[in-house]
């Protein structure tokens, strides 16, 4: 009983895929302005995943640059092929 009750509730499922917890501060107008979406039923956690996944998406080619192995990271990629 216990089984079904947990894996059909639909609070509980929306909270098992989102497994990390990451805190974060703000100035004070944007606490008011998530405080006032709030008010208006927006789901700010989703307002604020899919902003991170904007900016991360929008900034890839910055991340994703090659940068040169350093020969500590060289010798130790040698030793793991081995």
């Amino acid at each position: 009983m216990f089984y079904n009750y947990y894996y059909h509730n639909k609070c509980n499922t929306i909270y098992m895929r989102y497994t990390k917890i990451k805190t974060f501060r703000t100035t004070e107008i944007q606490y008011k302005t998530l405080q006032k979406m709030k008010i208006y039923n927006v789901d700010v956690g989703g307002f604020i995943r899919e902003a991170i996944k904007e900016k991360l998406e929008k900034e890839k080619k910055h991340f994703l640059t090659k940068k040169s192995k350093t020969n500590f990271e060289r010798q130790l990629s040698s030793l793991l092929k081995n």
